[in-house]
């Protein structure tokens, strides 16, 4: 015969277990709008007759069941998943700030609401084509070094704003990297944290929530590779194998190329280059040589590739017309000063004398002539690499390049928003918090509560009549 008081050990597991079950449903109902919060379950298993819970007792011969007991709270969540959306995190936000630096670009090129390079050098070809029939008119050679003013203008202005834009992506990119660091010194703290509870053999749940907002966070800097530990911490891998978490990262610079640097804890320093994420974004944009790109540089179509497009362009033009405008080769009259999109301008001579283009003595307009050949004949040399033409055809080139790019990566890029959206919604309605789930649990294990609170009573009063009555006939 088992003991007599084995019912009453068994309904008071079951009251345990059904108030931490209540417990628990009542974490999840509180944290129903708490950002990155997991969903818990309490775990149950049945004790058997061999278990700890009895093992100074007589097994009874019917083995029967020694109540329940809370194995472990654990958390509803898909690790699978949580892999999943750490890489669409790092896609998704490699495209956007790609998208995004593009735009801005093609914005600097753009002649929708005003007149850009490609106009500007149409009307300084029509003021050419009016100076050739009047011939040392004044009013109209004024009109044509008005026109060459304002292409200067404007390769002036588009170098400005694209370096105006190289300043916004360094800035972001800065904040990138200290942000990085910054989540780095919280998870190595929250892995520190979850390793001495392992220790004890309790780990919270709010700390692997912590860990894993940190990780979501860390994603959308860098691609990520997550690994757990047998002592309960993770270890964190990024591009060759890179200890993250061993890792303190800076910028610096490498000739054209901005260069992201990891120190190690040993103080070893390296380069490191991510393959996903804002950084790497940042990077093709801000590193991005296109078709000049020299050994050691990104090939990718970014600022480095329209600046030094814009420089070409701008010391061809100038050398261009600088070059025709003489009667003697030996002794050029220069219309223009400086060799890049930034300094070039009409000359002071020019700008003092609008008659300064150099006619012959016979009053002839040759170089005025020559000038317009200039503008409708392809350059003699290749303005840069991988595009051939005139100025004209250059100017359009370069925003039929920057339109083109900015609308394939709108393309990539609302494509793996939607995949980012159905893997974050996918994991969320497994880990989220659903309030009518939540509440039909509720109800569940407040039903097994009362059970087991009868379940005491009726133990109590069995031992009442053992106790209590038995044996007291005849007295």
């Amino acid at each position: 015969m088992g003991s007599s008081f084995t019912g009453l050990r068994i309904a008071q597991s079951a009251l345990a277990a059904s108030q931490i079950c209540l417990d628990v449903t009542g974490q999840n109902i509180a944290n129903v709008n708490t950002k990155d919060y997991t969903r818990q379950s309490a775990e149950l298993n049945a004790v058997n007759y061999n278990n700890s819970v009895s093992k100074f007792a007589q097994p009874p011969a019917t083995n029967k069941g020694q109540g329940v007991t809370v194995a472990q709270i654990a958390q509803i969540r898909d690790k699978l998943l949580d892999v999943k959306v750490r890489n669409c995190h790092s896609n998704y936000n490699t495209t956007s700030v790609i998208l995004s630096g593009l735009s801005d670009i093609e914005n600097v090129f753009d002649e929708t609401d005003n007149s850009g390079l490609n106009a500007i050098l149409g009307d300084f070809y029509s003021q050419l084509q009016q100076l050739s029939n009047n011939a040392g008119n004044t009013g109209y050679a004024s009109m044509t070094r008005s026109a060459a003013q304002k292409v200067c203008q404007v390769f002036n202005q588009y170098a400005s704003q694209l370096s105006q834009i190289r300043d916004e992506q360094m800035a972001s990119l800065e904040i990138a990297v200290e942000d990085i660091n910054t989540v780095i010194s919280k998870l190595n703290e929250v892995n520190t944290q979850i390793k001495d509870q392992s220790v004890r053999g309790s780990i919270s749940n709010e700390l692997l929530d912590d860990r894993n907002s940190y990780l979501d966070t860390l994603s959308k800097y860098m691609n990520i590779t997550v690994t757990a530990q047998n002592d309960g911490t993770v270890k964190v891998s990024s591009t060759g194998n890179a200890d993250v978490l061993d890792s303190t990262f800076s910028i610096s610079q490498s000739g054209d190329q901005v260069v992201i640097q990891r120190t190690d804890t040993g103080g070893t320093l390296a380069d490191f280059l991510p393959d996903e994420g804002t950084v790497a974004g940042c990077l093709h944009i801000l590193n991005g040589a296109g078709t000049s790109a020299a050994a050691g540089e990104s090939s990718f179509t970014g600022l480095l590739y329209y600046n030094r497009a814009l420089d070409n362009f701008a010391a061809a033009f100038a050398g261009t017309f600088n070059k025709i405008n003489t009667l003697d080769p030996a002794a050029p009259a220069n219309l223009f000063t400086g060799t890049t999109a930034n300094n070039i301008s009409i000359s002071e001579q020019w700008y003092a004398d609008a008659n300064y283009i150099v006619v012959a003595d016979t009053g002839t307009n040759d170089n005025v002539i020559k000038m317009i050949n200039a503008m409708e004949d392809e350059v003699d040399e290749t303005i840069y690499p991988g595009i051939t033409g005139n100025f004209e055809g250059f100017a359009k080139t370069l925003m039929d390049t920057i339109a083109i790019d900015t609308g394939y990566y709108k393309d990539i890029n609302d494509m793996n928003k939607a995949i980012l959206t159905s893997a974050a919604n996918q994991r969320e309605s497994i880990m989220g918090v659903l309030v009518d789930e939540e509440t039909v649990n509720l109800i569940s294990y407040q039903k097994a509560y009362q059970a087991a609170a009868r379940l005491m009573t009726v133990m109590d009063e069995t031992l009442d009549v053992l106790i209590n009555r038995m044996g007291v006939v005849g007295r």
